[in-house]
Order: structure tokens, then C-alpha cells, then sequence
């Protein structure tokens, strides 16, 4: 086994060999396919304790015996697997650096196979399925380069066919940018929503262009349910569109009863002076995302499915 001596860090870094991380990240694609993050399963065990409609309540158990027992034998919760998204941030001296991006295909194509995960990637020109989960672009990797760091962080995000039809993307002008926001996302879930597979998670990215936008409003689909964005006036519009769409009373599964959406983050970026570009990421009840860490000690972390170790 290779072992890199961090300059400053006063330390070593145990590097697992390449075969030894294609294992730990199919095992991490596992745990993400087949249960839901800690917070995740609290907001529905809520939902569902929080009393009221009877119908709503059925549902909601219903949903927390099938996250029950896919976690139990480890078979995924929702037989659309989705596609993969990859959020990686990467210290300039992680000993992982190299292997980007060839050992993320390389997991996703085995995982495929023994998680097992549904083939998901299709060729748009031949619509022939491509049978691993493995295509142009696909999956998708995000990275973000930390200078003076050997931190190896890698987020992933399942995001199923359903819910992501309501995605959709547009730019205002920015004299009446917020209050347009708000009527296009509220117009977009009112249409779709009862689709999606509800209750849902609301993503929302503020941006110079649709493309900005729309690339923010996947990574908002990260952040924790109750977490509220620093920026005050945000904060104070998430918690307002959280609101007005439960004003909706789409209901869990389109029944009417309960709420329609569990939480909405939004996430931004300067914008271009002469546009307020919008774009809206959509989330079904089956929220999966979760966080590996791996520390220079050989250490592995899961933040956010507390109890569950990978080694």
C-alpha cells in the first residue's frame, strides 16, 4: 500500500489502494440507494406523528415500513434508482486526486450490478439503454478544488425520473426578480407536483444564467431539512415559498391531507446586472443523498446515516 507523507501536516496519510476505494464507494452507492439520511426519515417520522388527517398518517407509515425494510435487506427503496450525482470536493494534497473521475464510473458500472441499481442512462439519439448506469456525462461530477487540504469529501445525490420532469429553468429581468421567482415556482408545482411523487423537496438556485441557476438548485437538494440559508432575506423566502406551497394542498401522494412539501432551500450567486436567471430542482419523499468523508488516517465518515459504517 502506498502511503503519502503530507508536507506541513505532521502526519501520514494511509491511501487505500484503487480496488479498496471501488469497494468502499460501491458499499457508499449502497447505503444511498437503500436508505434514507437521518434527517430524511425524522422529517417524515414527523409528518406522520404530527397527527391530523388519517389517510395521511396511513401513508406516511406506509412509507416509513418501506424505508424500514429496504434498509433491513438492503435493496433499494424505490425501484427507479435515478441518476447518479456527484458533488466532490477535493483537497489539492488528497492522495485521490488522480483517480477522478475514472473510480466513480468504475464503482457506479459495479454497483450497478450488485446493489443492484436500475440502468438509468439512456443515448438521447439512438434511445438505446446503455446497461450500466455509465454514459456522456453521465454520471454527473461536480468538483471543487480545496487549496492547502487533504480532505477527500464525495456527496452523492439519486435523482429519479419522476420528480425531475418538474425540474425547469427560466430568466426575468431583475426589476421584480423575487416576486417573479416566487409565481414561477409556485405555478411550476401547482401544474406538476402532484406527479413528483409528493411530499416534496424544493431546490431553488439564483443566478447570472439558467445554467448557473439550474446547477445551484440541484446542490440546494443537499442541504439539511430545517437548515435556512445564511443571507436573511433568503432565509426569509425559503421559509415563504414553504407556505405558499403547502397553501396548495397537493397532500402526501396527491391525497389532499398533509403537506405538500417538506422543505425548500434556495442557494445563489451574483447575478449579471440586466438578469435574474431562476432555476427549480424538485425531489420526490425518497430523498437520497449522502456524504462520505475519507480522512488521512483511513478513516471513513458518514455524516448523515448516523450508526451505518462502511469498514
Amino acid at each position: 500500500m502506498r502511503r503519502f507523507k503530507l508536507e506541513g501536516g505532521g502526519g501520514k496519510c494511509v491511501a487505500l489502494r484503487r480496488a479498496e476505494l471501488r469497494e468502499l464507494l460501491v458499499k457508499f452507492v449502497r447505503v444511498v440507494a437503500t436508505r434514507l439520511p437521518d434527517d430524511v426519515l425524522k422529517a417524515l417520522r414527523d409528518e406522520g406523528e404530527a397527527g391530523g388527517d388519517p389517510v395521511a398518517k396511513r401513508f406516511y407509515g406506509m412509507m416509513l415500513e418501506n424505508a424500514r425494510y429496504a434498509a433491513e435487506e438492503e435493496i433499494p427503496i424505490c425501484q427507479d434508482t435515478g441518476i447518479p450525482f456527484f458533488f466532490i470536493k477535493l483537497g489539492v494534497r488528497s492522495p485521490y486526486l488522480s483517480l477522478m473521475p475514472s473510480i466513480i464510473e468504475e464503482s457506479m458500472e459495479k454497483a450497478t450490478d450488485e446493489v443492484p441499481l436500475r440502468p438509468n442512462a439512456v443515448d438521447p439519439v439512438t434511445n438505446e439503454n446503455l446497461g450500466d448506469n455509465i454514459g456522456p456525462y453521465i454520471p454527473w461530477i461536480e468538483y471543487e478544488l480545496l487549496p492547502d487540504s487533504d480532505l477527500t469529501e464525495i456527496a452523492l445525490l439519486l435523482s429519479g425520473g419522476g420528480s425531475s420532469l418538474l425540474g425547469r429553468s427560466t430568466t426575468f429581468k431583475p426589476l421584480n426578480g423575487f416576486e417573479e421567482m416566487m409565481e414561477f415556482i409556485v405555478d411550476a408545482v401547482a401544474e406538476y407536483g402532484v406527479n413528483a411523487c409528493p411530499p416534496l423537496f424544493i431546490g431553488i438556485g439564483i443566478g447570472a444564467t439558467s445554467e448557473i441557476a439550474s446547477a445551484l438548485a440541484k446542490k440546494a437538494l443537499l442541504r439539511r431539512i430545517g437548515s435556512r440559508n445564511r443571507n436573511v432575506v433568503i432565509a426569509e423566502l425559503e421559509e415563504l415559498l414553504l407556505r405558499r406551497l403547502n397553501e396548495l394542498k397537493i397532500g402526501v401522494q396527491g391525497c389532499g391531507a398533509g403537506r405538500s412539501v417538506l422543505d425548500v432551500h434556495i442557494e445563489y450567486s451574483a447575478r449579471h446586472p440586466t438578469t435574474f436567471a431562476v432555476g427549480l430542482s424538485v425531489n420526490c419523499w425518497i430523498l437520497r443523498r449522502g456524504i462520505m468523508r475519507l480522512h488521512p488516517d483511513g478513516g471513513v465518515e458518514l455524516p448523515l446515516h448516523s450508526g451505518v459504517k462502511l469498514r
